[in-house]
């Protein structure tokens, strides 16, 4: 999408590489969703890393019901992951319909970006 919106490739990867950047920190992986500040939590939400990283680990560790013994966790694996991810385990659904949507969100926005901006000169 940003080489759609772009005028040249060199432009769409300093702006691509800026998300990523932005993506990668806000994940919810690096910075867990729960000690993220209160100002940056809106990017949290529109970051489709962030809803990759909930539904993978919850599609293969959300239901899992064995103890972790560590000494600064006591409890499953379920209740960690609701803890220190903060991830419900019934978000799995909610998961895969905003990645869906991001697709069409990016697919759309490449598709008119085509369609509509013309960076020719003459």
């Amino acid at each position: 999408m940003a080489v759609g919106l772009t005028p040249n490739q060199h432009l769409a990867a300093v702006i691509s590489s800026a998300f990523y950047s932005l993506w990668n920190l806000l994940s919810g992986f690096l910075v867990q969703k729960p000690l993220i500040p209160v100002w940056w939590i809106w990017f949290y939400y529109i970051c489709p890393v962030a809803w990759t990283l909930q539904g993978v680990i919850l599609s293969q560790l959300g239901d899992v019901e064995t103890m972790i013994n560590e000494p600064m966790f006591h409890g499953t694996v379920k209740e960690f992951i609701e803890q220190y991810f903060g991830y419900k385990p019934d978000m799995i659904g909610v998961s895969a319909a905003v990645l869906v949507g991001f697709c069409v969100l990016f697919f759309s926005g490449f598709a008119l970006s085509v369609k509509f901006l013309n960076f020719q000169r003459r």
